[in-house]
């Protein structure tokens, strides 16, 4: 068991083995235990076994409630990495700070600013849970900016609840939390180093426009949530490579094929499900491309009132085109901000699909408006054997 750190053992540790950098102290406003900042950064994997053994050991020490806040940009892979921890530890319970949006407090679209957050109500939930308390989580829904109900959550058997979300190691939270846990990298990294590169290209220097980045791609970021960051007991930067989506495939064919909907649905299985979805695509063309020739546009998608930016990298083995590609969850304002370093708005496409998914495989009916094409699209994601599919 960890021991606090007024040993002389503790001081005299090896930190060679990951469990030997977990140390627990008694904090000083209250009789319970936290752990000792951990100074250097951990990597995903590490992080992972490091929270986890965390966990154990403040719910050996300490009685009631174990609060975990895991806080980080948009992209960073928070939600990644609590679906990692729910899948090692079940009984644990999870509460999405987006869920405590107030629509009535959001400007210019912006989802990234910290008064958005209903804390009145998050506030309520987490004393009510340290009580010992059910309660009603609210649920929002991003295409109606509405909340549109509420979920019941028990107190779980675990005692340990997960607040994951940008700000959830925010000065209101932190007095609560038994341990804080910040996230970096990931692909909101990877888009900073995309946009230098595009910006070098155009001929600018790197030392004037790392200063524009920071305060138009990720302006909050800087101002609000990167201080927050600082106080985590445990850092972990994702060192994300877009090429690792080869080690769990998704394949797609796309054509320009004619294919009826009584042609689609005998092939699924019995229990698919069929829906429509209508997304807005906007090409950005990157400063100092030629339009004819660029190859790497950045993709602003705009579905159920939320936005992700995608972009891929090209690899070609004849006859196939291997794209990794990212997608992450981000702010509508970074669209100014991206223009504002001289990206350009190349085009806007609307796509409406008839979707039918199952476990195997998904269909899509594209129609694009400003095209007056029709495409069918379908994906097989690959993990352990091939599914045979014809149309």
């Amino acid at each position: 068991m960890a021991q606090d750190t007024s040993t002389g053992e503790s001081n005299q540790r090896k930190l060679g083995l990951l469990k030997d950098q977990i140390r627990l102290v008694k904090r000083k406003d209250s009789d319970r235990y936290e752990i000792v900042p951990i100074q250097d950064p951990l990597s995903f994997e590490k992080g992972f076994f490091i929270v986890i053994r965390a966990c154990q050991l403040l719910a050996q020490k300490n009685d009631g409630l174990i609060l975990v806040g895991l806080a980080g940009p948009s992209g960073a892979g928070k939600t990644v990495f609590t679906e990692k921890i729910l899948n090692f530890m079940p009984s644990i319970a999870v509460i999405s700070m987006d869920n405590y949006n107030d629509s009535s407090r959001i400007i210019d679209g912006n989802f990234d600013d910290p008064r958005l957050t209903d804390y009145d109500t998050l506030l309520s939930n987490v004393h009510d849970l340290k009580a010992g308390k059910q309660v009603e989580i609210p649920i929002y829904d991003f295409k109606s900016s509405s909340r549109t109900g509420y979920r019941t959550l028990e107190f779980p058997s675990s005692r340990i609840v997960v607040i994951e979300g940008i700000y959830a190691l925010s000065e209101k939270l932190r007095p609560l939390l038994d341990l804080r846990v910040s996230v970096r990298g990931g692909v909101h990294f990877d888009l900073v180093k995309r946009v230098l590169r595009d910006i070098q290209r155009a001929g600018q220097e790197p030392e004037e426009i790392i200063h524009q980045i920071s305060e138009t791609v990720y302006p909050m970021y800087k101002a609000f949530i990167e201080p927050d960051l600082q106080t985590a007991h445990i850092k972990i930067i994702n060192k994300f490579n877009p090429f690792t989506g080869f080690q769990s495939p998704t394949y797609i064919l796309k054509s320009s094929k004619r294919v009826a909907v009584d042609q689609i649905k005998p092939v699924m299985l019995e229990e698919h499900k069929e829906t429509m979805e209508q997304t807005y695509d906007i090409y950005l063309l990157p400063p100092g491309e030629d339009p004819e020739s660029c190859q790497s546009y950045l993709r602003m998608r705009n579905k159920d009132g939320k936005y992700n930016l995608m972009f891929e990298e090209w690899v070609t083995d004849s006859p196939f085109v291997i794209s990794p590609r990212i997608t992450f969850e981000v702010s509508v304002r970074l669209l100014g901000g991206l223009m504002a370093l001289g990206y350009t708005i190349a085009a806007i496409l609307k796509r409406s699909s008839h979707v039918f998914s199952d476990e195997r495989v998904c269909v899509k009916i594209d129609w694009l408006e400003q095209l007056n094409r029709q495409y069918i699209q379908t994906s097989l994601h690959v993990a352990s054997r091939c599914f045979p599919l014809s149309l």
